[in-house]
């Protein structure tokens, strides 16, 4: 593979990683609400999604699942069901914006990861953008397809894991001066329950 298509990949690749979507909105919500840890500990788990939609694209699975009318429908619905509850849960919950250690009770660190995680494995859109952005730079001529893949994907990742931290860090500044604002949690709230909901909408349809 030659630097000149990984150059353009990683241009690509870093427009599309800092354009507004689900995720990275999701971090930055998480990171004001509830601190950088929490932030933090939700990209690892959206990490582990994109690695989990990065092997099955490697090894073909992927394809085989959306050319799948049956199975890709029974992911898209178990997905947008698994939004919703994410939604309907930050509905039932009075106070958005709250200090970390009134959190550290009721879901750890790893709590947050697993939720991103599952976030990221419900997504089939996560493997349709695979499917849709690896195959433009990899070439048969380039070597090995796997090793192409994997590459991409490490380019990728490394890209979404030093960009959704740095939002995570950023954001987490506000925490302490918006904690109070009731105005600001209430807008909190209700953009989870938005982006919750849209994805899951956007998903099925």
């Amino acid at each position: 593979m030659s630097s000149e298509v990984l150059l353009t990949f990683f241009i690509t690749s870093l427009v599309l990683i800092l354009t507004p979507g689900p995720d990275i909105l999701y971090v930055l919500s998480q990171s004001i609400t509830r601190g950088s840890k929490y932030g933090i500990a939700t990209t690892l788990g959206q990490i582990g999604g994109l690695l989990f939609h990065l092997s099955l694209f490697a090894f073909g699975v992927s394809g085989l699942i959306i050319g799948s009318e049956l199975i890709f429908t029974a992911v898209k619905i178990m997905g947008a069901c698994y939004l919703f509850w994410l939604s309907y849960k930050v509905y039932n919950t009075a106070d958005i914006l709250v200090r970390e250690d009134q959190q550290a009770a009721e879901k750890s660190f790893m709590g947050f990861v697993r939720q991103g995680l599952l976030m990221n494995i419900m997504n089939p859109k996560v493997m349709m953008f695979f499917l849709a952005l690896f195959p433009t730079f990899i070439s048969e001529n380039a070597g090995n397809i796997k090793v192409q893949v994997f590459t991409l994907g490490l380019v990728f990742i490394t890209q979404t894991l030093v960009v959704f931290t740095t939002v995570s860090i950023i954001a987490s500044q506000l925490t302490d001066v918006l904690k109070s604002n009731r105005t600001f949690n209430s807008f909190l709230k209700w953009m989870q329950i938005v982006v919750f909901t849209g994805l899951g909408i956007y998903i099925l349809i």
